[in-house]
């Protein structure tokens, strides 16, 4: 290996949105290897909610095996994956505008929500209340969703502020001002407490039209954070998870995410790669 080769995979930001970047036009290509996201999406592949969250009395020899699966550190800079399924992954972004900031994209390469196939949208549909709840209860677990306040904003083209030209949801959590994330080893005791922080007021002039739009200021993700948040956010999609599909669902041979009524399935979208 040469000595001045990296280690790891380099993610770099893809600089164009032209449809001709890549090998193919978006339309008739699903891989771009200038795409960060697609990057991500190739080293990560899907795996059930079921197994990237393992419960307490799963043997260690497994629960290494799963976390070499989902290691942030295949890549540089680190990535951080909480959801990984046939037709989308959601990750925490690495530069942040709140704590858990989490983006959810389509596992192929689509510029723009228009260049989405119908299997793709659905899933992506499907997943993205799941994940919101998920992240939510992850971040503050102490505010039920009810009252929990959170951007999901989407953004095509670089006129619409989209900066990386790979479609992503932006799931933004917004704590109530002041607010005190509860010691992570306290969290499962916390979740079923109450709100002790009073509604979130309106914002006006320009801090509303930044929260509006999903803008404000970012800081670079914090790796040690984020590793433990991460495991939480696993967690609560797991248990999001169960609380929607059962206990078998999302396994090798149970239903995919495609299938939202509970019929078991054995099809192509009902099949997790590992």
């Amino acid at each position: 290996m040469n000595p001045n080769q990296h280690p790891f995979p380099f993610l770099v930001r893809e600089t164009t949105h032209s449809p001709n970047a890549g090998s193919a036009q978006p339309e008739t290509h699903d891989f771009s290897p200038d795409c960060p996201f697609c990057m991500i999406a190739k080293t990560y592949p899907p795996i059930s909610p079921l197994k990237a969250a393992y419960p307490p009395s799963t043997p260690v020899s497994q629960t290494s095996s799963f976390q070499t699966l989902l290691s942030p550190d295949k890549l540089d800079p680190p990535s951080f994956v909480l959801f990984s399924s046939e037709h989308a992954i959601a990750f925490l972004d690495i530069m942040p505008l709140t704590r858990g900031h989490v983006l959810v994209a389509p596992r192929n390469h689509r510029i723009k929500v228009g260049n989405l196939s119908p299997q793709e949208m659905a899933e992506i549909g499907s997943v993205l209340p799941l994940l919101a709840r998920a992240v939510m209860r992850a971040v503050m677990p102490d505010i039920p969703h009810a009252d929990a306040d959170y951007n999901i904003v989407q953004n095509n083209g670089p006129g619409a502020a989209q900066v990386v030209p790979h479609v992503h949801f932006h799931i933004v959590p917004r704590p109530p001002f002041n607010y005190v994330y509860p010691d992570l080893q306290r969290q499962q005791q916390q979740r079923s407490g109450g709100n002790k922080y009073p509604p979130s007021r309106q914002p006006e002039g320009r801090q509303r039209a930044a929260i509006l739009f999903g803008r404000g200021q970012r800081e670079d993700l914090d790796y040690e954070d984020a590793e433990v948040l991460v495991q939480s956010m696993r967690r609560c999609v797991r248990e999001e998870w169960e609380m929607t599909f059962g206990n078998d669902a999302g396994n090798d041979t149970g239903i995919g995410v495609a299938d939202r009524d509970g019929r078991s399935g054995g099809g192509k979208n009902g099949t997790w790669k590992v």
